[in-house]
């Protein structure tokens, strides 16, 4: 099996936690596996035909649309790795400025010691997951995913199979004991120490696990800290009728006791 590895748009994270997996990414590599195309591991400029292309990162740029939609026309079967691809990501939070116009200003004017002005890729109006411009097969939310997720779903598709689509919320794999308490108020994680054994949105910090397909292992509230919801939500979530933010404030509101529902 030929298979590309494409960044678009983003930080790189998705690709480093591929390499993260170490021996199992070695193991998977021996299962006549062959990487044939990836700029980032790679000098080869020409994108050949493949069986499987990975994609991390959004559409922020036409160069990205163009290298995207080759890269669809070369491909048997396309998976979007990361949070980016499959939703616009923490990079699409600069859709909320009006940065085309600051990148034209600033950067475009930027010159070379020895030579003219330098070219950037047209920016389009915001940041887009690349469902917007062509099909994906299969998804990889995370921010970024966790290696044995990408081996294991990758492995899946190596060996012709369907990858198992993984169902519920991040509190199913929280090891944190959910109180029916109702702290009053939401804080910020670093406003007040949090009981390392506690749910912590039952101690009234921002956790979006409630609300986050599970498939991580809970990485971050394991460590203390508060899911942002990087895997997107759960089914049942996903295909439900009417505004999801305005139920996630209902269902936040509802279990901190928080009746505020201005900005948290």
């Amino acid at each position: 099996m030929k298979v590309c590895i494409l960044s678009l748009t983003c930080c790189a994270g998705c690709v480093s936690s591929l390499v993260n997996a170490g021996e199992d990414l070695f193991n998977l590599l021996l299962k006549d596996v062959e990487v044939v195309f990836s700029p980032t591991f790679m000098d080869i400029r020409e994108i050949p035909r493949v069986d499987l292309a990975i994609i991390e990162g959004g559409v922020r740029t036409e160069a990205d649309e163009e290298l995207l939609r080759e890269m669809r026309a070369k491909t048997d079967t396309l998976v979007a790795l990361g949070i980016c691809a499959t939703h616009g990501g923490i990079t699409s939070l600069g859709n909320v400025f009006d940065l085309k116009k600051l990148l034209k200003e600033r950067t475009l004017k930027a010159r070379r010691p020895t030579a003219g002005p330098v070219p950037l890729p047209e920016l389009k109006d915001m940041m887009y997951p690349i469902c917007t411009f062509v099909d994906v097969d299969f998804y990889i939310p995370g921010c970024p995913p966790m290696p044995p997720l990408i081996i294991k779903t990758l492995g899946s598709l190596i060996g012709e199979e369907k990858p198992e689509r993984v169902k519920g919320v991040v509190c199913l794999e929280c090891p944190r004991e959910i109180l029916p308490v109702k702290p009053g108020r939401l804080y910020g994680i670093y406003e007040r120490e949090a009981d390392p054994n506690i749910c912590l949105l039952s101690q009234g910090f921002i956790c979006l696990g409630s609300l986050t397909r599970r498939g991580c292992g809970a990485p971050c509230p394991r460590a203390g800290f508060t899911c942002f919801g990087c895997r997107g939500p759960p089914d049942n979530l996903l295909y439900r009728s009417g505004d999801l933010h305005e139920f996630l404030i209902k269902v936040t509101s509802h279990r901190t006791g928080n009746t505020n529902r201005g900005p948290w």
